[in-house]
């Protein structure tokens, strides 16, 4: 779910708790003196939309997966993540990247099947995400 926009240009608690997450506003357009609230409101949002199509673009590309965990492993990781106000995503991730820094295995050359594996899924999530692009 996008993170919700502020009307106004007031700090929101998010930004207090979280201040390296960086928020677009939406840059202030004059008024047009014979326009209703609601349309004023409905440019504001088209805006804000607009800003956030921009950012999806700059995205890093990231690859899809599922996994099953044992319960009490997911609600130990589910409750760090909410006490921590962190995503799973973000936790799941630091999580990886602090086991695999003294495997060397992570870095050896895959054998070219499984190379090939890797690609696909890779060339997968880019066609995924330019199909959403163009919608």
């Amino acid at each position: 779910m996008p993170p919700v926009r502020l009307a106004s240009p007031a700090a929101s608690h998010d930004d207090i708790l979280h201040p390296s997450v960086v928020r677009a506003h939406a840059p202030v357009q004059p008024a047009p003196q014979n326009a209703d609230a609601s349309t004023i409101r409905t440019e504001s949002i088209v805006s804000i939309v607009r800003i956030e199509e921009i950012s999806v673009e700059e995205k890093p590309l990231r690859i899809p997966f599922t996994n099953n965990l044992p319960p009490n492993v997911f609600r130990e990781w589910f409750t760090y993540a909410y006490m921590a106000r962190l995503p799973l995503q973000e936790v799941l991730e630091r999580a990886l990247v602090a086991y695999l820094q003294d495997k060397e295995q992570a870095r050896e050359p895959l054998p070219l099947e499984q190379e090939a594996i890797l690609a696909a899924k890779e060339e997968a999530e880019l066609s995924r995400r330019q199909k959403r692009r163009t919608k």
